[in-house]
């Protein structure tokens, strides 16, 4: 009878003793961080929407969203522009809106950054194009869908007249939102597109950041430039990937991807990698390509950023991959 009660108290504090053991395995098992949930998330390209199926035929899946530069100077309103993505069943646009008279990259960075008069955040904080923006604000309204107006972009770079004057860019930028609100334009969704900039510390980049921001009641979304020159340029993914979280917090929005592109040597790895870090990214809730010619390539040691991802069926299917990820497929 002894040894039968002292076998039971033996197994007793042997599973206590397990069962304390195992309380620390489950704190950290319950404080594992779980995989992010999955989200819709929007493509786009820029190419002009007369031929945007053209594009999704050729890469094996259709974009969502039309995108386009366009400048001030050219004084265009915007209507052909969403009429026919309207007509192609495109409910969603990107507008990269510069305030300047463009001017050839092959000139240098010094003459394509100086200031212009009546380009000048000065000048658009004052009103100066108040009657533009108006009639641009009212086209954007007639749009069936939802306009992304992405106002003078990498405005923390040093390649554009608008990085001048941050104090002033902010008030510009408040400006135009406050024209658009009194237009009507309640379409509109305001993207503050920033340049990750990764030729800085990660200290100096959000210091200059935040001397630009306009304040949360302005923006709706940040934009992202990831584009890999290559050459004396070459940015991998995970540098991209090491800000672009920095970036969310800080300001507290869903991120746009404004601008992607990639150098051909090493693509099809680089996109494998981009697809994997939106894949832990769900707050990114758009990507758009764009291969236009690029004028940063112009102006550096970059590599091939000419070739088309629709004449590259290797690239093509990772793209691919990308847009079926964020319709759920």
């Amino acid at each position: 009878m002894r040894r039968l009660s002292l076998n039971l108290l033996t197994l007793s504090v042997t599973a206590i003793l397990l069962g304390v053991l195992t309380l620390p395995a489950l704190a950290v098992r319950r404080n594992v961080p779980e995989l992010p949930t999955p989200t819709v998330r929007a493509f786009g390209v820029y190419v002009d929407p007369w031929h945007i199926d053209d594009w999704g035929r050729a890469v094996g899946a259709p974009p969502t969203i039309a995108a386009k530069f366009e400048s001030f100077s050219r004084k265009r309103s915007i209507e052909k522009f969403t009429n026919e993505a309207s007509r192609q069943g495109i409910r969603t646009v990107l507008i990269s809106w510069e305030p300047w008279k463009p001017v050839r990259a092959t000139l240098g960075v010094y003459r394509t950054s100086y200031p212009q008069l009546g380009y000048r955040n000065i000048d658009i904080a004052n009103g100066s194009q108040d009657a533009y923006i108006r009639r641009f604000a009212r086209g954007i309204a007639t749009f069936d869908g939802t306009a992304y107006i992405r106002y003078a972009h990498e405005m923390n770079g040093f390649w554009y007249p608008w990085s001048w004057d941050a104090r002033d860019y902010r008030r510009a930028f408040r400006r135009i939102v406050r024209l658009f609100r009194e237009e009507g334009a309640n379409n509109a969704k305001f993207v503050w597109s920033v340049n990750p900039n990764l030729y800085d510390s990660g200290a100096a980049w959000m210091h200059n950041l935040r001397r630009y921001w306009p304040g949360a009641k302005y923006v709706d979304a940040v934009g992202w430039t990831m584009i890999n020159f290559g050459g004396s340029k070459h940015y991998p993914v995970s540098a991209f990937a090491a800000r672009l979280p920095v970036v969310h917090r800080a300001f507290g929005k869903p991120v746009l991807i404004t601008e992607a592109n990639t150098q051909y040597g090493g693509r099809v790895a680089w996109l494998r990698n981009m697809r994997r870090m939106l894949r832990r990214t769900p707050w990114v809730t758009a990507v758009i390509w764009s291969q236009l010619p690029s004028r940063g390539a112009v102006q550096m040691k970059a590599g091939d950023l000419r070739w088309n991802v629709q004449r590259d069926p290797v690239a093509a299917r990772v793209l691919r991959g990308i847009i079926n990820d964020g319709l759920g497929g």
